[in-house]
């Protein structure tokens, strides 16, 4: 990107077109002293004034806290969901100081060596998971493209990476320890509490705080990953063939081009190694570029797209690893995220729409991602009972997403999309519980688990009260 802006620099051209959205309207938190800290998740669209904050340093403490409390409780994660499950006026629960590997004696969950599971605590972010499991010998199948998460709040929102052979990371829990609202802390897994297991493998934090996970896991593995500029179009007619062809496999399609950048992801016996890296600042120098350019009036898109094109050597990336290090990147700009998974054959079409409208009448310049997930059988996945292909856009952080975000959020309603729970999206319990099969067993199963509300906020409220959202 730094050629592209070089040849953009030097010839500055003044256009008519919009080529910003213009600033957001965030909330506001004002701190007082001696009143409630605020908290603000990472994007920067979500805070709240909460009453009160825990950080229990022990199961048991966390156990005696929920069964005392009458107040409104919402467990707290690293903050990375961009929808409001966090912001309460009550208390706002971390498990932070739960983090780590859990010492067990106990036998493993799952069948053999190669699939041995391993219990974690709630609170471990994904980037310490990665060199505990390493140490031991032992890895996760995949991991999302951001690792900042805690591997709780990354299951609570079914969470993923990318691989037509490799589910969420909700697919992964063999087991969990749950503390209900009412204090009581319930062991899961298929055998026991069966039907909460499948439910709170996926649940949003609505049924309890989750204190420890159990995974499964496969021996330490290496990966080698390779990312290149290529035409869009020809990639799509072949895009079952290339996805299969590789452990994984994902991309990002830039609106207002006729170019994608493809990652692609196999297993190697490699040492660690980088040949080049992705800039992270890589997205904001494409604005950079596209304000240059992309207003001139009947030619702003191509002479973007042919920068780009020009740039090709600037995408190009390669690099080798532990697999923790390989499937996670360094996101450095702020942005704003909307992403739907539609069935797995609906993907190209979807995506063509998408692109279509984006290259209509809106200045956007973050890329599309595009990435595949096999189906699984947690009740609140977006893989639930069918292959997926997870489509997400994106705006800056510092611009206006609104716009955009309503204009395309409509295409994947059209292919029977579902919302990443933890991204944003205008659904309520209405349209929710006609695209997942168990959705109206879940919201029963909250309402027993949970008959006051009491790990509910208002963004939960519409999300499952059936009641509310029919007289809406």
């Amino acid at each position: 990107m730094r050629a592209l802006l070089a040849a953009t620099a030097s010839a500055p051209l003044a256009g008519c077109k919009p080529t910003s959205t213009g600033a957001p309207e965030d909330p506001t938190v004002t701190f007082e002293p001696g009143g409630p800290l605020p908290w603000i998740n990472w994007a920067g669209n979500q805070a709240c004034l909460p009453a009160d904050r825990w950080a229990p340093g022990s199961e048991e403490e966390l156990v005696g806290r929920i069964a005392r409390s009458h107040a409104r409780l919402r467990p707290v994660g690293a903050g990375h969901s961009f929808t409001p499950l966090v912001p309460t006026d009550g208390a706002i629960v971390s498990t932070d100081a739960l983090s780590g590997i859990v010492p067990s004696d106990r036998p493993a969950l799952t069948r053999d060596e190669a699939e041995a599971a391993v219990e974690v605590w709630a609170g471990t972010r994904l980037h310490q998971l990665g060199p505990l499991l390493w140490a031991r010998g032992r890895a996760l199948s995949n991991l999302p493209d951001i690792d900042y998460q805690t591997i709780a709040g990354a299951t609570a929102t079914s969470t993923h990476g990318t691989g037509v052979t490799f589910g969420s990371l909700s697919s992964l829990v063999e087991g969990l320890a749950l503390v209900t609202p009412s204090g009581d802390l319930l062991e899961c897994d298929r055998d026991r509490h069966p039907e909460i297991f499948d439910a709170a493998r996926c649940s949003l934090g609505a049924l309890g705080v989750i204190t420890r996970l159990t995974l499964r896991t496969q021996p330490a593995y290496r990966l080698r990953e390779r990312t290149r500029l290529e035409p869009l179009e020809p990639l799509l007619e072949e895009i079952e063939t290339r996805a299969a062809a590789h452990r994984h496999f994902e991309f990002i399609a830039f609106p207002h081009t006729t170019v994608a950048a493809v990652t692609e992801t196999d297993e190697t016996t490699e040492g660690d190694g980088a040949s080049r890296d992705l800039d992270p600042e890589g997205a904001r120098r494409l604005r950079d570029a596209y304000r240059w350019v992309g207003g001139i009036p009947g030619m702003g898109d191509f002479i973007y797209d042919q920068l780009l094109r020009l740039s090709a050597q600037e995408f190009e990336s390669a690099r080798s690893g532990p697999a923790y290090a390989v499937l996670a990147h360094e996101r450095q700009t702020r942005f704003r995220e909307m992403e739907y998974t539609v069935p797995a054959d609906a993907g190209p079409a979807c995506l063509r729409e998408i692109m279509a409208v984006a290259r209509a009448g809106h200045p956007i310049v973050m890329p599309v991602e595009y990435r595949y997930v096999k189906g699984d059988d947690v009740w609140l996945s977006m893989f639930h009972g069918r292959d997926g292909c997870s489509i997400s856009i994106h705006q800056f952080a510092d611009e206006d997403h609104r716009a955009y975000f309503d204009a395309i959020e409509p295409i994947f309603w059209k292919y029977d999309g579902r919302p990443h729970w933890g991204k944003l999206h205008s659904l309520g319990a209405k349209e929710l519980s006609t695209l997942y099969p168990r959705f109206g067993d879940f919201a029963a199963l909250r309402a027993e688990l949970d008959p006051t509300g009491k790990m509910s906020n208002d963004h939960l409220r519409r999300l499952f009260d059936l009641e509310t959202a029919r007289s809406a």
